[in-house]
């Protein structure tokens, strides 16, 4: 049982460190732009996007990565209101994938 509760510590821990680090970089990027803000939307489907993505790699589904690049690619090309810098989308995506990562290796390594 400790060892789940502290597995939920870290992943929590690493979400607030995340979100942080998103308003970091939000603020750095804004650039004049009001919509480059983190907002609780944002921050819902970041962790949406990791939950699945820690899912299908605790389950061994690694195929579904190909699956979520064409999502975000497809998302993003048709998202002409809302402008950020590719650096800056680059970045959340490479934070959100390392965290599922290590999200799903401390839950296959200590849970099942």
């Amino acid at each position: 049982m400790n060892v789940i509760l502290l597995i939920i510590l870290v992943i929590v821990g690493c979400e607030g460190v995340s979100v942080l680090l998103f308003w970091l970089l939000a603020k750095i990027n804004h650039k004049g732009h009001s919509s480059n803000k983190v907002n609780f939307g944002s921050v819902v489907k970041g962790m949406a996007e990791r939950a699945f993505i820690t899912f299908t790699m605790v389950n061994g589904i690694t195929q579904s990565l190909t699956l979520f690049a064409a999502l975000k690619i497809a998302t993003r090309i048709k998202d002409e209101e809302n402008k950020i810098s590719n650096d800056y989308y680059l970045l959340g995506n490479l934070l959100s994938i390392t965290l599922a990562i290590i999200y799903s290796q401390l839950i296959i390594k200590y849970i099942g």
